[in-house]
């Protein structure tokens, strides 16, 4: 005698498992591509252009990340230049235990307090460019970073872009102008 929960639709058991299977191949990928469609290679080249040197972006590449709840989609595209490579990373974070806003002004504020910007040639700044509320931080010989996010509810959409000196880091301004163009298309 056949179970009424599993055959309650009238489907046989492989029928069901390959619309399971279906089901996931199509929606987990149409997910993770979030962050990978909020700006495109061009976008990166111009906003970055001063910093860029005429390098290529190339195709954005993402995963998707679930944790006690927490979504993180991420994804990264690099501008490829023959004195080294700028990183950018589009984060789009839902779901978070807190506010955004609180959340990116928390994490900021613990980074700041780190010794490391106390040493010799160490940089950390903050500011707000519009909606995103920026830090632009680095190191002499180590790569620097300036990251923009903007809060949305209980997440963050968030753009950062690595450089690998300080010289070369992006201004806070280029880098809040991506984040504001990828919030705007969430």
């Amino acid at each position: 005698m056949r179970s009424q929960a599993l055959f309650s639709s009238g489907c046989p058991r492989w029928t069901m498992t390959w619309i399971t299977a279906l089901v996931f191949l199509i929606v987990t990928p149409a997910h993770a591509q979030v962050a990978c469609k909020l700006l495109q290679p061009a976008e990166l080249e111009s906003a970055l252009n001063e910093w860029a040197s005429g390098g290529k972006a190339t195709k954005f590449s993402g995963s998707t990340a679930n944790s006690g709840g927490i979504s993180m989609d991420t994804c990264s595209s690099e501008i490829v230049r023959p004195n080294g490579n700028l990183v950018v990373t589009v984060v789009v974070v839902k779901n978070y235990p807190m506010d955004g806003g609180d959340a990116i002004r928390t994490r900021n504020a613990a980074l700041a307090r780190e010794g490391q910007w106390k040493v010799k040639g160490a940089q950390f700044e903050q500011k707000t460019v519009g909606k995103a509320i920026c830090a632009m931080y680095g190191r002499p010989s180590v790569p620097a970073h300036s990251v923009c996010a903007i809060p949305r509810g209980n997440g963050y959409v968030e753009v950062e872009v690595r450089a690998p000196t300080q010289k070369e880091m992006a201004s806070m301004d280029a880098v809040g102008a991506l984040a504001q163009k990828a919030n705007t298309r969430l």
